[in-house]
């Protein structure tokens, strides 16, 4: 915008109808009257301060500026419009066999947008780390899987078997301790019915030789009877020691069966931890999981990738076809294909872009109006206060050069 060009005329042939010679007064007539005609520019500043002058004219000057950028930019997207409304008329008048052609690319392009909408909908159900995780490791993570569930299974059984041989163990330490008290109370009942046999012999052997009884058969009956203790106490001695020979044998059978289980127990849990680390889970059915959803997901990436693909491609023949019927901006109706194929919705975009192109009109009307009275008042302001030309001509020259 060249400001100064109007602006230099207004400087050589100033608008003033009488001479200098009533000097002030007349120019506070002059302003009077001009307060009157437009109180909102002028009323609050005083022009001849030279402060409030020169700001008011910048900000004159900025407001014509801004309101040149806004026509030019609403002028530029009021042609695109008008543009595109061209085209819908153009596009409305083809020939059928021109039209159809066009209509059935538009149709793959919605279908095709369609399917990959559709396909959008699989994906999500696992993070982005664990989809790289299993890809990466996608040749490995079927037999993973198995070898996985394998492991927990034989873990269980081994867990199964501890516990069983942790309870055969508690049984026969048991009766271990049961045998050993057992042959304990035997020896102690061979001490006392040693004890009390001789007790028993000493007595009788008092009333044989003392007083001279006949304790002959006394005799007897406590041998008889101390045989017979000693016999059954022999017994059962000889039987706990048996018994406890044979449970002290398995009880160490059984330690050393349950040591190895926990070799095995221990080896299978490092092995599982390790697969756990691997693929960052807790159990085998979370990676079952993120394989089923790895795998589905897989298949909607490599189909959005195929349609994608189709969509591009139609997208181009839609633009060569709609350029060969002379459309002027074909790129527009790539996103646009609804309206290509239904007319409601074609009628939907005018009525749209008619409204756009309103709002657009009085758009410049407004900041027309605005960048003229901005002008008018610089021109006003020349007009009344010539002496302030070349100052003015100076800030306008300023903003003219930006």
């Amino acid at each position: 915008m060249k400001i100064t060009e109007w602006f230099r005329s207004k400087l050589k042939n100033p608008f003033r109808a009488s001479s200098e010679k009533d000097g002030d007064a007349a120019d506070v007539d002059r302003d009077e009257i001009r307060e009157e005609e437009a109180p909102l520019r002028r009323s609050s500043i005083d022009i001849r301060d030279k402060e409030q002058r020169d700001r008011y004219i910048s900000n004159c000057c900025e407001q014509m500026i801004e309101a040149t950028e806004e026509v030019e930019k609403a002028t530029m997207e009021y042609r695109l419009v008008t543009e595109y409304l061209k085209d819908m008329e153009a596009i409305d008048n083809l020939p059928p066999d021109v039209r159809n052609p066009i209509n059935s690319t538009a149709e793959r392009i919605i279908n095709l947008d369609r399917q990959s909408r559709a396909n959008q909908k699989s994906l999500g159900k696992i993070s982005e780390s664990q989809y790289m995780l299993m890809n990466r490791y996608e040749r490995d993570v079927p037999m993973d899987i198995e070898k996985i569930q394998k492991n927990e299974e034989y873990r269980e059984l081994v867990r199964a078997d501890m516990q069983k041989l942790e309870s055969e163990k508690a049984v026969n330490s048991f009766r271990a301790r049961e045998l050993r008290l057992t042959i304990r109370n035997m020896r102690n009942m061979v001490g006392i019915t040693l004890a009390f046999g001789v007790l028993l012999i000493f007595l009788l052997c008092i009333l044989q030789f003392v007083m001279e009884l006949d304790a002959t058969v006394g005799f007897f009956v406590t041998a008889a009877v101390a045989a017979a203790a000693f016999t059954a106490e022999y017994v059962n001695y000889a039987g706990a020691a048996a018994q406890l020979r044979k449970t002290e044998h398995y009880l160490n059978a059984v330690v050393a069966k349950q040591n190895k289980v926990k070799v095995r127990y221990v080896n299978t849990t490092n092995l599982l931890e390790y697969e756990y680390r691997k693929y960052h889970i807790n159990v085998s059915n979370e990676l079952v999981y993120y394989w089923d959803n790895y795998l589905e997901e897989k298949k909607a990436r490599q189909a959005l990738e195929r349609s994608d693909s189709e969509i591009a491609e139609e997208k181009k023949s839609l633009v060569k076809q709609l350029r060969k019927a002379q459309i002027h901006d074909p790129n527009v109706w790539v996103n646009q294909c609804e309206a290509l194929v239904n007319p409601k919705e074609m009628v939907e975009v005018r009525h749209d872009l008619i409204v756009r192109r309103q709002s657009l009109r009085k758009r410049v009307e407004y900041n027309t109006e605005n960048r003229d009275q901005s002008k008018d008042e610089i021109n006003s302001i020349v007009h009344d206060y010539p002496e302030y030309g070349r100052e003015i001509l100076a800030i306008v020259s300023k903003y003219d050069q930006q």
